[in-house]
């Protein structure tokens, strides 16, 4: 008995030596093989575990790849200056250093430059100019610093390879480069030549080859950076000149030349992609644009403003304005419709092929400062204080007629809705007070089609929402003013759940209102977006979700659900937005629209059949269209544009449109940004207008241009010495825009002053003046 215990002992006592061996380059033996083999998913394959349905995942936030090494210079023209000046290639030149480089370039490199460096890799000569030579001199002269930094960042046409491409082998692949460039040298030696030719001639458009260039074929006639012309030459490096003229002026200019002037044409000796790097040079000068996010009416001085605005927008808008050769700022409706980001936006960016230039060189504390004063033509002389003990006693009968002629275009005539919120709603009455109702009035939803009707008095306010009141039959709900809490980040997930569809992404907007609206989360209690949430809002298709709700939740959702929904639209709220949020266009019916447009709007006579203006603005501009929200574009066109020729398509002159005509001809407006700009507005031109434009022109311009606009070194009755404008190169260059802005506006720093009125200048020239100046200028082109 005691033998067969210890066999069995024994026996066992293998069978643990066995499963505990060490020699682990052999497999062991697997009891839940599952444990140890996980199954093996292709990066692009499906994958039901996660909710986006992908496989690949995005690294997590704050990690790096094994063998990361930082690379501590930016993706721009400076940093890679920098990496130029700073680094050298660590590697020694070996054998083996030399193998890894060429197996390197050969994989990465090969299919556009080449095996042997000339550019004509397959992909190259599949696509003429997609790569260049880089065994030329450009190349060679380049420093190993900055070759590094465009492997890594990409140029041009090649993209950033730090991601394929470990830091060690990009050295490696730099010397092979070197060693390639001394073999291509070696081999135009023996046959007698040399390095070929600046590559960067046909395939770098860059502000550093423009610099280069610019110095060699430009400066001899308009000075070092273009800031000490010859006489009789135009000053380039103006910062005002700059924001006027685009990049397309200048190339023509540079390209065609100025026939009958010392400007020669470019085009057979420089070749387009030098051409670009000029114009990209010249456009360097403009000041870097301003940190937007600094830039708020509240944050301004209406004192500085005043006096920023008469030296800079009065020539086009106005002293106070009131319109000139621009449009009128001072319009009520205009000032209730425009946010601040509107107007911040238009004055840092301007509107391209129009008179209205960027304005670079102001700060954000001046940009402010213009916004205040701007804003002072309009601002409320009254509180809610004011407003709050006349409500009991106001006139619901006069209320219902600032009501008809303000709110019912978009809220409907009984409060029903329309483009507009529903108003007359019991679960929406009795829930909200009279304070959220005055700002609601007051402030507007910026970036809506709700205005801000600041120029209301006190009495009207109180009147209105007297009326609006009369509409409740459900006793009031005291809410109280408390912190639902909840978790924004469980809200995020349940808002795209239940909400998005309608409210769209970040509560935007779409078919549901913009929940997202700064104004409204300002007046909006979490107390009343829960209720709101709950239990819906009475007579519109936004049902309650909470669940157990009487009539069936749109999605069940418990109480402490909401509270996080609630949690993440205040961590929206919260957000710092440089960008205003822009609800979609939801009417594509460009059928329709263009219709209303052309034919029953009759906007195209204003406007222009595309949108580049007429006697109106240019509404197809696309610097206009990526600042006006569609709302904006609504409300314009329901309350019109007062003291304007711009009246509403609602009531009150032109013809009444249905909501869906309004919805669709802003729609077919916002289209015109998905087509190119090929008209510009015009001024207008008749034999009457030009023969007055002649005589302000010899008045006013001759003295400088000549009596016939050519400048020097023409026999003009009257000689002039600044630069000739009777000339076919510069006329077809300059649209009417031009020279509407370079009149009113003038060329500071140079002897080209202002002209508009209240300008403080020699001589104030109307608007009309100055379109029948340009009238005059622009029929030299018909000679």
């Amino acid at each position: 008995m005691m033998k067969k215990r210890n066999i069995l002992l024994l026996t066992c006592l293998v069978f643990f030596l066995i499963l505990t061996r060490r020699d682990f380059s052999r497999p062991h033996v697997r009891v839940l093989p599952d444990m140890v083999d996980s199954p093996a998913y292709e990066s692009q394959s499906g994958n039901g575990l996660f909710r986006d349905g992908l496989t690949m995942r995005a690294p997590v936030p704050g990690t790096i790849p094994r063998g990361f090494t930082p690379f501590p210079y930016g993706n721009s023209e400076a940093e890679r200056r920098r990496a130029a000046a700073e680094l050298k290639n660590p590697i020694p030149r070996t054998y083996a250093a030399l193998d890894r480089g060429r197996f390197v370039f050969e994989n990465f490199c090969a299919h556009c430059h080449g095996l042997t460096g000339h550019g004509d890799g397959g992909v190259a000569r599949r696509f003429s100019g997609f790569s260049m030579s880089i065994v030329g001199k450009g190349t060679v002269d380049l420093p190993d610093g900055e070759i590094f930094h465009i492997i890594t960042y990409g140029r041009n046409n090649m993209p950033g390879h730090a991601a394929q491409i470990p830091q060690e082998d990009r050295w490696k692949a730099i010397l092979y480069l070197r060693d390639l460039q001394e073999r291509e040298a070696q081999r135009l030696a023996a046959l007698g030549l040399a390095v070929e030719e600046d590559p960067r001639r046909y395939t770098l458009v860059s502000a550093e080859y423009g610099a280069e260039l610019f110095g060699k074929h430009c400066a001899a006639c308009h000075g070092k950076e273009g800031k000490t012309p010859q006489k009789g030459i135009p000053r380039l490096n103006n910062p005002r000149v700059l924001a006027v003229a685009d990049e397309n002026f200048y190339l023509d200019i540079i390209t065609h030349g100025r026939k009958g002037s010392i400007m020669p044409a470019w085009e057979k000796v420089l070749t387009p992609t030098q051409l670009r790097s000029i114009v990209a040079y010249i456009r360097s000068w403009l000041p870097k644009r301003l940190d937007r996010s600094r830039v708020a009416s509240s944050l301004g001085d209406p004192a500085r403003g005043r006096k920023l605005f008469r030296g800079n927008c009065a020539p086009c808008h106005g002293a106070h304005g009131e319109g000139g050769i621009a449009v009128s700022l001072n319009s009520p409706t205009f000032l209730a419709v425009a946010s601040d980001a509107f107007l911040r936006d238009t004055i840092t960016k301007g509107r391209k092929n129009t008179a209205m230039p960027a304005w670079p060189d102001l700060s954000a504390e001046e940009v402010s400062d213009i916004l205040a004063y701007i804003r002072s033509w309009g601002r409320p002389q009254h509180t809610f204080a004011d407003v709050a003990p006349r409500i009991a006693k106001g006139s619901a009968r006069i209320g219902k007629k600032i009501f008809r002629s303000r709110c019912s275009g978009c809220h409907g005539r009984k409060g029903e809705g329309g483009i507009g919120s529903r108003l007359n709603s019991q679960s929406f009455l009795s829930i909200v007070d009279d304070r959220f109702l005055y700002r609601a009035i007051m402030e507007g939803r910026p970036g809506t089609a709700m205005p801000a009707w600041h120029f209301l008095e006190a009495q009207d306010v109180a009147d209105l929402i007297r009326f609006i009141r009369k509409w409740q039959k459900t006793p009031s709900r005291r809410l109280p003013n408390v912190a639902h809490g909840g978790r924004p980040e469980f809200g995020k997930l349940l808002y795209e759940r239940a909400c998005i569809a309608c409210h769209g992404p970040e509560g935007r907007g779409g078919l549901g209102g913009q929940i997202a609206n700064p104004v409204f989360l300002d007046s909006a209690s979490d107390e009343f977006l829960w209720r709101t949430i709950a239990y819906g809002k009475e007579g519109t298709p936004m049902r309650g979700f909470l669940k157990g709700t009487p009539g069936g939740a749109l999605m069940d959702l418990e109480s402490r659900e909401i509270d996080h929904i609630i949690a993440y639209l205040r961590d929206l709220q919260a957000r710092p937005r440089v960008e205003p949020l822009k609800r979609p266009t939801l009417n594509r019916d460009l059928a329709l629209g263009r219709f209303v447009f052309e034919e029953k709007g009759g906007c195209a006579k204003c406007h222009g059949s595309q949108g580049e203006g007429a006697s109106g603005p240019a509404l197809g501009n696309h610097d206009f269209l990526s600042v006006a929200s569609d709302g904006y574009l609504i409300a314009t066109t329901i309350l019109g544009r007062a003291n304007t020729q711009m009246l509403s398509f609602w009531r009150g002159g032109n013809v009444k449109l249905t909501d869906e005509e309004i919805e669709a001809v802003v729609a077919y407006i916002r289209n015109f940004a998905n087509l190119p700009e090929t008209k510009h507005r015009e001024v207008p031109r008749s034999p009457t207008i030009v023969e007055e434009g002649r005589h302000l022109f010899l008045r006013n311009c001759a003295g400088c241009h000549g009596s016939e606009g050519h400048g020097p070194h023409n026999n003009d009755l009257i000689d002039g010495y600044a630069p000739s404008l009777n000339n076919p190169d510069f006329l077809r260059a300059a649209d009417d825009s031009f020279l509407l802005a370079t009149i009113a506006l003038g060329r500071p720093n140079t002897p080209m002053r202002s002209f508009a009125k209240g300008s403080a200048s020699l001589v104030d020239l109307s608007p009309e003046e100055i379109q029948m100046i340009v009238a005059y200028i622009r029929s030299w082109q018909e000679k």
